[in-house]
């Protein structure tokens, strides 16, 4: 008897997650580049457009959307503007497209792994591409100020995080 289809918990689209051990890498502003399982361009499930401000966040507890459970995050937060989404067959893979990704994540093969024991299910399940997303970070001082980027993008939900004074 096939699994029940499982409906993915609706996070907000303006964040992105990531794992704890990525955290240093994060708030030292050496992580541009990461890779997600299938096509993540939106308006694709948990998908990304080019020019779009979103807040890095750091996972402190893993959610299950099977369980209907979301992440717990931990406080850190990083703004980033997303600068290229690519979908790409893992096959396509070469050195530069790896720039800026995460030491454990270097190569192809390193990649599907790393994917695998994230997601519990191989690349092909996924069509057997990924989404490249590169991003920069964004200055604190443009952090104050509205995104006037915004204007000539897809209306979708993004926002600055404003500090708490």
């Amino acid at each position: 008897m096939p699994a029940a289809l499982v409906k993915p918990l609706e996070l907000p689209r303006d964040e992105m997650a990531f794992r704890k051990q990525y955290q240093p890498q994060l708030a030292a502003r050496t992580l541009t580049t990461v890779f997600r399982p299938g096509d993540r361009r939106y308006p694709a499930w948990r998908g990304y457009v080019q020019g779009e401000t979103i807040t890095a966040r750091v996972i402190a507890r893993t959610g299950c959307d099977a369980r209907g459970l979301a992440p717990i995050f931990n406080g850190f937060r990083a703004v980033i503007r997303i600068e290229d989404v690519a979908v790409l067959p893992v096959g396509s893979l070469g050195p530069a497209d790896f720039a800026g990704s995460s030491p454990d994540v270097r190569d192809a093969p390193s990649l599907l792994a790393h994917l695998a024991a994230i997601y519990g299910r191989p690349i092909e399940a996924f069509g057997g591409i990924v989404t490249r997303i590169r991003f920069a970070y964004v200055p604190d001082a443009a952090r104050r100020r509205p995104d006037r980027t915004r204007a000539c993008q897809p209306a979708v939900k993004a926002s600055i995080v404003e500090p708490v004074e």
